[in-house]
């Protein structure tokens, strides 16, 4: 799969196994370019529905993204490091999720989508370490990876009202129009 890989070791999960690998072996894999997709049309139209200018956009890139960038980040480190150590892609995808879901949550609803998103985080986290998916360091790979684009898509989340203002007042003024007045290059 090129959009959400798992670690290239199966997990193990023997006949004896215990509920709770059980369990998250399950969890894990319900979580699937599907899933995640399925999540950023979601996402996407609450950004319509809420008349956030550029919500569309940082939905989609900090999910999608993130998880490229993780996956890229499997295809360049992965003949030197071991399978597990590699940015779990199922984490990447929730983590994202979370960060999309945040920016476009009504203030009302954004404590209740942090908190919730963050134990569903730590879930699939722990499912991944229970089963064998993922290591530590595959897990803080997966974290920074989302960390670097969350804060990115946020700053165009927070900076979007003011190009929402510019694009009202003159439809064909774009990001890169503006950023060329402020340097002085204007036609």
């Amino acid at each position: 799969m090129l959009l959400l890989s798992a670690a290239h070791v199966e997990p193990f999960v023997s006949a004896d196994a215990t509920r709770a690998s059980a369990l998250a072996a399950l969890a894990l894999g319900a979580i699937d370019v599907t899933t995640v997709l399925t999540a950023v049309a979601v996402l996407s139209v609450v950004a319509v529905l809420r008349k956030l200018p550029y919500g569309i956009g940082a939905v989609i890139a900090c999910t999608i993204g993130a998880v490229l960038t993780a996956e890229l980040a499997r295809e360049v480190f992965g003949s030197t490091m071991s399978s597990t150590d590699l940015p779990y892609g199922q984490l990447v995808a929730v983590v994202a999720v979370l960060g999309a879901a945040s920016m476009v949550a009504s203030t009302a609803w954004r404590p209740a989508v942090l908190g919730l998103g963050t134990v569903g985080v730590f879930a699939v986290a722990a499912s991944a370490l229970l089963v064998g998916s993922a290591s530590i360091v595959g897990i803080v790979g997966a974290l920074t990876v989302v960390f670097v684009w969350w804060p990115a898509c946020s700053i165009v989340m927070l900076y979007s009202p003011d190009a929402a203002d510019r694009e009202a007042r003159n439809p064909f003024d774009t990001a890169a129009m503006a950023v060329q007045r402020k340097m002085g290059r204007s036609r």
